[in-house]
């Protein structure tokens, strides 16, 4: 450190020059602090450093020296504390000034950095930099080296075995528990706090106890993996034997390759307390404890379902085990199957989702016996009550008053839900409320419910994806499409589906049929590989509307079908019918289907008095029907958007009086209308597109080239089409905005936004 700047507070630069006039000095701090460095700028000739270390000769013998008219400058450590150091001080005749070297600061810390690396350093890698050091010069330095873990090995020289021992057993997180680390360390509590004084005097240990970054990780890298794995056992086991956490020392004893079966309760309890946090971690400390079904658990909830699956021993399982099994089967599109294994369990959470599993695949009679058979048990935990009441609830959607079952799902939803990232369930009981309130058009409460679950889940859970999915379709749904976040495409085929037909719903409401096409094989693939069940009716009917406006209907008639079967089967229940009534009503426009236009709309109209989003359904497809043949009732169709935006289907209310507007020749009739939607677009989105809402696909397509100042033939040969059916579409979409001429409407085609059909 000779040729480093001298880098002192204002209050130790005046000590120090005070100190240079006086008959001694004595420099006090602990090592890598500086004092050799200062001790060479006296030049005087009694210099010595390491002052603790002098014995009762050496110190007869400077007193002699000083007492000859000698002049002594001296550094030392605070500690030990030295009676030979103390009668020197004390004896020396005249004036004797003590200079206390203090950290650098932050400041300081940076000019070293960039003193020693000959280049500017941020004040953020300065900041890392005092944090690890705790500023003291010398491992400031060793820090910057090309080896910084061998260069920092020449402070521990000196230290004894058991303060060294006692520095990597802080290193490896043992508590700062005298107690405790004479017990590890097998020593006597004057030894440890003998070995806590070295360690703070050679500026390894901090006065909380903590040992410093650098100090922590050099003697972690440095220490045999022996010496380390023998520490981590004695600290696991005796922090096991006091019940407390021991995963900070479960992690690193498997990342040895440690495997003892000793261990076997340490790795399971260490395993306890991450799970929630750390599935993966908790299914490799599980591995080491021998532990099959806590294994599988972690397992699921880590998303390694196979792995899960692996471990679980059908044959003899245990509700657990049932309960995982089920819920992998769910996952995948199989929740008939899923019910019907969990009726061999006598636990009442997994006989609740029996229940919801059986009416998922349309067998209403055996889930209303099993149920029966359920409720006739009594509840004998929070869990089994929690199973009999969502089998109540979900029964209560296919047999019961339709807002009755979903006030009771809402009161259900959320139960254990601290610890739902935890559980391996088929589903959660969020997720089922969340879903039958969308089903029945309360998507307010359904969006309060997933935020908070998407909340707690924090990205972690079996169940995380699935909120995020639902979440995303209620904001599609609601007309935000900017909030309607794609997720990552999930591993598990339920949650790609929903994924896939969420990709389908934003790029067909975005008016974008290239992207469409794009999106439409793996939806359709997604749609494949997991079969028509009660809980995945929206997003097969969002991607049959989409399969209806890229031709490719046909290959979803026969998913449809099974639709229509297996809601006849639970009794076409107005709650899980009217949405997807609705969107295959749409499919069926599109096609110009009107058999089949006229089946949705007589199923709307029969579940119109049991819901009343069913009646508000019913409605506005009647006004869009007749719309659609030139018949708008201007009024009827403000009440019946009016009504869908209550249900906060705001993107359909814009939808239905833009399409009423685009069908009228009554042009007061079309301006009051195009008011009505793009105030219901705007409502939510901050932008007034109403314009863009009330052209076809085709019109926006070619408004977009118009606008960009392409002729009428270069529009056609752009689009594939004539010169005078461009002309066509342009008169057509003049109308629509209300502009007079080609002027008038540049100007209101710059006021819509029309880059979706990009």
């Amino acid at each position: 450190m000779s040729d480093t700047p001298l880098l002192l507070d204002s209050g130790t630069a005046r000590t120090l020059e005070r100190a240079r006039g006086a008959d001694h000095v004595v420099l006090v701090g602990p090592a890598g602090c500086g004092k050799t460095t200062l001790l060479r700028t006296f030049g005087q000739p009694i210099v010595v450093d390491d002052g603790h270390a002098l014995g009762d000769d050496e110190v007869d013998r400077l007193l002699a020296d000083v007492g000859a008219g000698g002049r002594l400058v001296l550094a030392h450590r605070p500690w030990p504390d030295n009676r030979a150091l103390g009668r020197l001080v004390s004896e020396l005749p005249g004036a004797v000034v003590r200079v206390h070297l203090r950290p650098l600061t932050r400041g300081h810390v940076r000019s070293l950095a960039a003193h020693l690396l000959d280049a500017e350093v941020s004040e953020d890698f300065a900041e890392r930099l005092h944090e690890r050091t705790g500023g003291t010069p010398g491992f400031v330095l060793d820090e910057l080296s090309p080896e910084p873990r061998s260069a920092f090995a020449r402070h521990f020289d000196g230290l004894s075995v058991a303060a060294s021992d006692l520095l990597l057993a802080r290193a490896l997180g043992a508590p700062f528990d005298v107690g405790l680390l004479a017990t590890v360390l097998t020593l006597d509590l004057p030894a440890v706090s003998e070995s806590i004084e070295a360690l703070r005097s050679a500026g390894l240990l901090q006065i909380d106890g903590a040992p410093l970054p650098v100090a922590a990780d050099a003697i972690k890298v440095l220490a045999p993996a022996e010496q380390r794995a023998d520490l981590l056992r004695k600290l696991a086991l005796t922090q096991a034997a006091r019940a407390q956490p021991v995963h900070g020392y479960a992690r690193p004893l498997l990342d040895l390759g440690v495997v003892d079966p000793g261990l076997a309760d340490v790795f399971t309890a260490a395993g306890h307390e991450v799970i929630d946090d750390d599935p993966a971690l908790a299914a490799r400390l599980f591995t080491a404890a021998g532990a099959p079904a806590l294994l599988a658990r972690a397992r699921a909830l880590s998303g390694d379902l196979d792995g899960a699956v692996e471990v679980v021993d059908l044959e003899h399982a245990d509700a657990d085990a049932l309960l995982l099994a089920a819920t992998v089967l769910t996952l995948r599109g199989q929740v008939g199957r899923g019910g019907e294994l969990l009726q061999r369990s006598d636990n009442g959470l997994a006989l609740g989702y029996a229940v919801t599993g059986l009416l998922g695949a349309g067998r209403l009679q055996e889930a209303r016996t099993l149920q029966f058979g359920t409720r006739s048990q009594p509840a004998r935990s929070l869990t089994d009550t929690l199973g009999h009441r969502l089998a109540d609830v979900v029964l209560e959607t296919v047999t019961g008053p339709p807002m009755a079952a979903v006030a009771a799902a809402v009161a259900t939803a959320g139960v254990n839900q601290a610890g739902s990232r935890a559980s391996v369930q088929p589903d959660s009981p969020t997720a089922l409320a969340a879903l039958i309130c969308v089903h029945a058009g309360e998507l307010t409460v359904a969006k309060s419910l997933l935020t908070k679950a998407v909340q707690v889940d924090d990205g972690r859970g079996l169940h995380a994806d699935r909120h995020r999915l639902l979440l995303a379709c209620v904001e599609l749904f609601g007309g935000d499409v900017e909030a309607a976040q794609r997720p990552a495409r999930p591993r598990e085929p339920r949650e790609a589906l929903f994924a896939a037909a969420l990709e389908l719903g934003i790029t067909r409401r975005a008016g974008d049929l290239r992207a469409l096409r794009s999106a439409w094989e793996p939806a359709q693939q997604a749609l494949v590989v997991h079969p028509v069940d009660l809980y995945t009716l929206i997003p097969l009917t969002e991607i049959a509307v989409a399969a209806a406006r890229i031709g490719q209907f046909h290959r979803v008639e026969t998913h449809l079908a099974e639709a229509w079967t297996l809601l006849h089967n639970l009794g076409d229940p107005p709650l899980w019918s009217v949405l997807p009534r609705w969107n295959a009503f749409h499919a069926a426009l599109l096609l110009g289907d009107h058999p089949a236009t006229r089946q949705h709309l007589a199923a709307l109209d029969d579940a119109a008095d049991a819901l009343p989003f069913a009646r508000a359904l019913a409605t506005a497809a009647h006004c869009w029907n007749q719309a659609g043949r030139g018949d708008v009732n201007h009024a009827r169709v403000e009440s019946a958007a009016q009504e869908l935006h209550a249900h906060g289907m705001r993107a359909d209310a814009a939808r239905l009086a833009g399409h009423a507007a685009m069908h009228t020749t009554d042009r007061k009739a079309m301006t009051q209308l195009l008011d009505i939607a793009r105030q219901f677009h705007g409502s939510h989105s901050g932008q007034a597109n109403g314009g863009a809402e009330v052209l076809s696909d085709r019109e926006q397509e070619v408004a977009a080239l118009v606008r960009d100042g392409l002729t009428y033939r270069e529009v056609g040969d752009a689009l594939f089409i004539s010169a005078k059916t461009v002309e066509h579409h342009v008169t057509r979409i003049r109308n629509k905005l209300g502009a007079k001429n080609r002027r008038e409407l540049e100007r209101a085609l710059e006021d819509i936004d029309l880059t979706s059909t990009r």
